[in-house]
């Protein structure tokens, strides 16, 4: 269920853009109509110019060169061609403990939806037993804090300035769910505005860290005054 304070906070736009593009309460097994939803077919469009073509992607691999330079830490980039984000992440540790191998990766996402980012850290942990390799998410951090807090604030300073009026998306908003959302790129049933607005390459089951309302000033209503008044609203089922 997505909610909100609407008193205070606006953050139905992202609401809006993910109806435009997604054939909300629509199965993907009624191939007929999910797969021929305009918005659908406007989504693959826009993947396409910005992730597929050379020279579009290319701005992203610079930034992420950028990144790496300034920080000094390997940059991963995890953009997948079908999903509507560019996405890396910044190793920001990695330590091997004979078949065991625990690493922090500090991971953003620039959304191809509308005006979007975000910046989550995650802890992994690999296990090497004989030729196979078993892997986990020990947690998530959804602020700056502790070893992640530099590198975070450093990220979304640079990505703001990278890609102006783009404003951080918090875990409070991201993390919601919303009744018959689905997306394409993924076989699984995923209703996240995570899945939405970028890919499916955050584990939400693990416990977290850090503030869910992360940078929640940027989504403040214009002459907002404070009254007091807590009100929540939720979108029409």
């Amino acid at each position: 269920m997505f909610y909100f304070n609407t008193d205070k906070y606006d953050f139905w736009k992202i609401y809006d853009d993910i109806k435009k593009y997604y054939p909300m309460g629509i199965k993907k097994e009624e191939h007929s109509l999910f797969y021929l939803y305009p918005g659908l077919k406007e989504l693959e469009n826009v993947i396409v110019a910005k992730i597929h073509d050379e020279k579009e992607y290319a701005k992203w691999s610079i930034f992420e060169k950028e990144i790496q330079n300034d920080l000094r830490k390997s940059v991963i980039g995890t953009t997948y061609g079908q999903a509507p984000s560019f996405s890396s992440f910044v190793e920001i540790e990695k330590h091997v403990i004979e078949n065991i191998t625990l690493t922090k990766e500090l991971h953003f996402f620039v959304s191809l939806i509308g005006p979007y980012y975000t910046v989550v850290g995650q802890d992994m942990s690999l296990i090497k037993i004989d030729s196979k390799n078993f892997s986990a998410a020990n947690h998530l951090t959804l602020s700056p804090e502790e070893k992640y807090s530099d590198a975070f604030i450093f990220l979304c300073e640079n990505i703001e300035k990278k890609f102006p009026d783009y404003r951080f998306v918090p875990f409070h908003i991201y993390g919601q769910s919303i009744e018959g959302l689905d997306v394409r790129y993924n076989d699984e049933h995923l209703s996240r505005i995570f899945h939405a607005l970028f890919n499916n390459q955050v584990n939400f089951n693990v416990q977290h860290l850090g503030s869910e309302f992360y940078k929640h000033e940027q989504w403040i209503k214009e002459g907002y005054i404070d009254t007091g008044n807590k009100w929540t609203v939720y979108p029409p089922q």
